[in-house]
């Protein structure tokens, strides 16, 4: 018996984009706003500490701001896919890797602090340097990772299925490939 694909075929289209969801994008902002409260009632309370408070505020507004500008204005923290390549926004960097340079997707987790899993994407990669992707080879065994908790367009898709996904585009290009190289 024929072994069911585990990717839809609907998947490998031209082009996708894998993206936050807004309630996503919300969690920071919202943490900001309990930081800058909280720097307002340290300003406010029997007794005040305008400095302390001031600079929680200051810095809440700030962090909030930024968070906001680059994932909402900058379209920061996504994965764009097309026939050539994927298109990786982290919140500091866009980089763009080629099918032929990317290795196998998997998965990768990490347990927190109160147990809970947070399942990464993760491949490796020859571009990059330095301690962060040092870290991330000690970490999961894997150069580069996705950011975490992206969905498609339609808002479906977790870890397991964003990295068969792409390992789907990434066989069909590699079998592009060898169809369109020259035969010796």
């Amino acid at each position: 018996m024929a072994e069911k694909p585990r990717t839809h075929p609907s998947r490998l289209g031209d082009s996708a984009t894998l993206t936050l969801p807004g309630w996503r994008r919300g969690v920071f902002p919202l943490a900001c706003a309990v930081v800058v409260a909280s720097g307002f009632g340290l300003m406010s309370g029997e007794e005040p500490r305008l400095e302390t408070g001031a600079a929680m505020v200051g810095i809440g507004i700030v962090a909030g701001a930024l968070f906001l500008l680059a994932t909402n204005v900058l379209n920061r923290l996504q994965v764009h896919l097309d026939r050539d390549g994927l298109t990786v926004a982290k919140l500091w960097t866009v980089r763009r890797y080629g099918w032929d340079e990317v290795s196998e997707f998997s998965v990768s987790g990490r347990g927190t602090a109160r147990g809970a899993k947070l399942a990464y994407v993760v491949f490796d990669a020859d571009r990059g340097t330095g301690i962060g992707r040092a870290m991330n080879r000690f970490l999961t065994g894997k150069t580069q990772i996705l950011p975490v908790g992206l969905v498609f367009e339609d808002g479906s898709g977790d870890a397991i299925i964003i990295a068969d996904v792409l390992n789907a585009w990434r066989e069909r290009a590699r079998k592009h490939a060898q169809r369109r190289a020259p035969k010796v």
